[in-house]
């Protein structure tokens, strides 16, 4: 894993490294928010077909924003979210093949994970 202040030249070395030893690259960030981003859609998804195709409330008002169903939105409360990001983590980071890790999460979203890395 490769990590430094932003400007450093971080993606330059790893580009770099990975030209000359043919490895290849994984900016963690990216990957663990792709991630995440997928395994929600998934979550999302199944409770909508679990639930049924009951219909949503619609606002009264035409220009309304549209209702949003926090049933489906939300994740139940029994829902281990820090075993969740572990799991990704581990998909994210294999350890089974020779990687450079991109360690850059400078600009990551404080409610992004809750799991520090």
């Amino acid at each position: 894993m490769i990590i430094g202040m932003k400007g450093a030249g971080v993606s330059t070395q790893i580009n770099k490294l990975c030209t000359k030893y043919k490895i290849d690259q994984c900016p963690m960030m990216k990957s663990m928010l792709d991630e995440l981003k997928i395994e929600k859609e998934k979550r999302q998804r199944g409770r909508l077909l679990n639930r049924g195709f009951r219909p949503l409330e619609q606002p009264e008002e035409p220009d309304a924003d549209p209702v949003v169903d926090p049933e489906i939105n939300d994740d139940p409360e029994d829902f281990d979210r820090a075993a969740h990001e572990r799991d990704i983590y581990r998909r994210v980071l294999p350890s089974d093949k020779a990687l450079v890790y991109d360690g850059n999460w400078t600009s990551l979203p404080e409610d992004a994970v809750s799991v520090p890395l």
